[in-house]
């Protein structure tokens, strides 16, 4: 019988975060280190950094280390940061591991973010007085290895720049720390979690029925065999080609919480119930893709189902995994029902040594769950990369680092024809960039006098679009520096002063001097024309936007 109360939850796992506001979160607080409530950075000009001073933002600059109150061996941690330029901080880690950070863009390994010993795998930094993150997994206290430390994985803005790197293990460095080496570094959220290697949830007393109905059928009408097992595993079913297979037990919780399961499957459905409530029910996947849900669960035994059907033409695959806040998931299936994939080419897109490569592709952009079907993506040689919707003239996203994915176009039937980025992506605007309007203060429209006309190469490799507003023609060119995307917009015929550019939209965009504004702290629009934009808001977004009768240039940095 179960002993209290389970139900399906949409919260995920989370870090618990320490309050930068109270000087109790650190051990000491060295000369060099100060607290703010806000903090400008000028992205170009080093001794440009305006402080308020306050509570909730942590502001060091070179000198001694400082210690937040954190502790455990191994763990989850999480830093929200913004730099000035040339500035660096490095994070140390219990037994001895670190961690880099830095704003020096086109920098050697050593002086990359993400450096830990080793060069990161790519530079996806961001330029100064832009927000970032940087995750670090890390394990000192490794059984059966009490002379190694391990750093599992290292994120920076989201992307994955290190994994699997052992460390000696050195027990005289027991804490966390941070050091300011260069310039002003600037924390704005300190997350921690806590990674145990308990297992306060089992299965028990499983019994199994295997049925014969077809394997997208969803019925278990015709039953072939049951029994019991001592673990999860599809290996109960021998060797036939297709079943639906149903497990049932008691699941044993040791304690209460909000618990993460994860089905890991490759067959056409799997479901998973407590307590006689569907918790996660998914269709057709393979061994590589993870399927997740949080269950909060009181302590006791519950009752758990758990229902597969296998695929006639695939190898079979089935595995369940649990964790929580503070405890890594384990598995819940034997070792064998989860058997690794076939190996699976990675495809990518890269540009030559000196130009550019483009590539047309379909995109999913970021709260859409439709494709871009006419998407043009350039990868420049200085690693700045753009997409351009083409049917709509939208400057869709940017992203440095290397250029693009094209795995989902090229492998197999190529089905999906998506193109993703390698590096870190920001997304500009999936609205037209282009627009007739009768007055400066008119909504935004994804305007349908937008057409495409067609574009040509520049003797350096990069598209110049033109396109139809309209009665007018306007040429749209784009080219990348090493720190920038640049975009020039030309009237070529029929200019007129109801046409528009939306330079930027965010939900804050702040001027930091005349001509450069920062959007949502993800990036810097830098004017290069000299008529000045129009800064305003329109149904709930901040827009900035000019008038396009004469060229108009400006610069995308981050």
């Amino acid at each position: 019988m179960a002993a209290g109360l389970c139900e399906a939850q949409t919260r995920v796992r989370d870090y618990e975060w320490l309050p930068l506001e109270k000087r109790a979160s650190f051990g000491k607080i060295p000369p060099n280190w100060t607290f703010a409530d806000s903090v400008t950075i000028h992205p170009e000009k080093p001794n440009q950094v305006k402080i308020v001073p306050g509570s909730r933002i942590l502001v060091g600059k070179p000198g001694e280390p400082i210690f937040p109150s954190l502790n455990g061996r191994n763990f989850k941690l999480y830093l929200s940061y913004s730099l000035s330029p040339g500035a660096s901080a490095t994070i140390s880690l219990p037994g001895g591991g670190f961690v880099l950070v830095s704003e020096g863009r086109g920098a050697d390994g050593e002086k990359m973010s993400g450096f830990t010993g080793l060069a990161p795998f790519q530079d996806v930094g961001k330029t100064a007085g832009l927000l970032q993150t940087m995750e670090v997994d890390y394990e000192s206290d490794i059984p059966g290895l009490r002379d190694k430390a391990r750093i599992n994985e290292v994120r920076i803005n989201g992307i994955v720049v290190q994994q699997a790197q052992y460390l000696a293990h050195l027990p005289s460095s027991p804490a966390i720390g941070i050091r300011v080496d260069n310039g002003t570094a600037v924390f704005s959220a300190i997350g921690f979690q806590k990674s145990e290697n308990r297992r306060p949830v089992l299965v028990s007393d499983l019994t199994y029925k295997l049925y014969n109905d077809e394997w997208d059928s969803r019925t278990t009408d015709k039953l072939a065999s049951s029994g019991t097992s001592p673990e999860l595993t599809f290996e109960v079913a021998g060797d036939r080609s297709s079943y639906n297979l149903v497990y049932e037990g008691n699941l044993v919780v040791k304690e209460n919480g909000d618990y993460n399961f994860t089905t890991l499957y490759t067959g056409a459905y799997c479901q998973l119930s407590i307590d006689g409530n569907v918790v996660l029910d998914t269709d057709r996947s393979t061994s590589r893709e993870t399927h997740q849900t949080n269950v909060r669960i009181e302590a006791g035994t519950h009752k758990i189902r758990l229902w597969y059907s296998k695929l006639p033409w695939a190898q079979a695959a089935l595995g369940l995994k649990v964790g929580k806040t503070g405890i890594r998931d384990y598995d819940l299936h034997a070792l064998s029902s989860l058997p690794e994939p076939s190996a699976r080419p990675f495809l990518s897109a890269g540009p030559g040594a000196q130009r550019p490569e483009m590539v047309r592709s379909f995109i999913r952009f970021p709260g859409e769950s439709h494709k871009r079907t006419h998407c043009l993506s350039v990868g420049s040689p200085l690693q700045r990369n753009f997409s351009v919707d083409l049917n709509r003239a939208a400057l869709l996203q940017v992203w440095s680092g290397a250029f693009a994915n094209t795995t989902e176009m090229w492998y197999g039937r190529g089905e999906a024809q998506l193109l993703t980025p390698l590096g870190t992506a920001e997304s500009i605007s999936g609205r037209s960039s282009f627009a007739r309007l009768p007055n400066a203060d008119a909504p935004w429209v994804d305007s349908s006098a937008v057409n495409l006309l067609g574009y040509r190469i520049d003797s350096h490799g990069y598209p110049v679009i033109r396109y139809a507003l309209g009665p007018s023609v306007i040429e749209d060119a784009i080219t990348a520096t090493g720190k920038s995307i640049n975009r020039t917009v030309t009237p070529e015929r029929n200019a007129s002063s109801g046409n528009y550019i939306l330079l930027a939209e965010g939900t804050q965009i702040i001027p930091v001097e005349k001509g450069l504004y920062r959007v949502d702290g993800r990036y810097y629009v830098k004017m290069g024309s000299p008529a000045p934009p129009t800064l305003r808001r329109s149904k709930g977004k901040t827009e900035l936007l000019l008038q396009l009768a004469q060229p108009v240039s400006y610069s995308i940095i981050w």
